[in-house]
């Protein structure tokens, strides 16, 4: 009898023993490797379709935009895992992504898989890194194009965030404080186009008018000079956002306006002063 429990208590002690060799061997081969690395984001920037960069506090509705997010890894010579970060883009309650525009066509779609949905009242663009980005991929300029859905104030937020969701590679942030970025911005109403709207209190001209085989004009103050930052828009007569661009005059009596390949037809230019206290609408044909 009491040699059958020493050989019972042996057998015992021999299984826990190697219980537990298993579970540190598996152990060991959960254990993942870690990953370095810097993710951030630069400063979010909108523009129109011509490339001017246009001020946040003054779109207009039905217009389209480019929103530009800025991506750059400082990986210190390592890629970044695959699986080990997303980016996420909340365009917020007034603007969405234009129904023509493929996601795809983002930027890095070789290492992002892009997604939208609605969620909580806004647009949300989820990029999945589905790839490694490699150590050479040192800055990355992701671009989207929006629409206005509604007037009103909201904000653009981006956030490049470690998940850890799906590697073999443990992605540690070694600076946390830069990966997030946001824009606040305003819609303001559609500018209406009819026979009887004011001319405002900025008295101007515009020379040549009509303008056939150019892609600039002259636009005068007929009394004094202007000084500031003044914000000219090009809209067609449905009242629809053709063009835009801010300009520093200082002290000048006229000044050029590149407004590029433009179809033949008739425009409201509009001119406005950065704190809104001149405005002036001029009536343009291009021939």
């Amino acid at each position: 009898m009491k040699f059958n429990l020493k050989s019972n208590g042996l057998g015992f002690k021999a299984l826990v023993v190697s219980g537990l060799m298993l579970a540190s061997i598996s152990g060991i081969a959960q254990i993942r490797s870690a990953v370095i690395a810097d993710p951030k984001l630069g400063g979010l920037e909108l523009s129109d379709f011509a490339g001017s960069r246009l001020n946040e506090n003054n779109l207009q509705a039905d217009q389209l935009l480019k929103l530009k997010v800025p991506v750059t890894v400082a990986n210190h010579g390592k890629a970044l895992p695959a699986g080990s970060a997303k980016i996420k883009i909340g365009l917020g309650s007034k603007l969405v992504l234009d129904p023509g525009f493929d996601l795809n066509s983002a930027g890095a779609s070789s290492y992002f898989k892009w997604t939208s949905v609605e969620n909580g009242g806004q647009v949300q663009v989820t990029g999945e890194l589905i790839s490694e980005l490699p150590a050479s991929m040192t800055a990355v300029d992701l671009s989207f194009r929006l629409k206005v859905k509604e007037e009103g104030n909201s904000a653009i937020t981006a956030n490049f965030l470690i998940t850890n969701h799906n590697t073999s590679a443990v992605l540690s942030d070694e600076n946390g404080a830069n990966n997030a970025s946001a824009i606040a911005y305003k819609i303001g109403k559609k500018l209406p186009i009819d026979p009887s709207i004011a001319d405002g209190n900025l008295k101007l001209g515009v020379f040549p008018n009509p303008a056939k085989d150019v892609k600039a004009i002259n636009i005068s103050v007929l009394q004094g000079k202007l000084m500031g930052r003044y914000r000219i828009s090009m809209y067609d007569l449905a009242g629809k956002l053709i063009k835009a661009k801010e300009l520093q005059l200082n002290f000048v009596s006229t000044f050029t306006y590149d407004f590029g390949n433009l179809s033949a037809g008739k425009y409201i230019i509009k001119v406005d002063n950065a704190n809104g206290t001149e405005s002036s609408v001029l009536k343009f044909e291009k021939l």
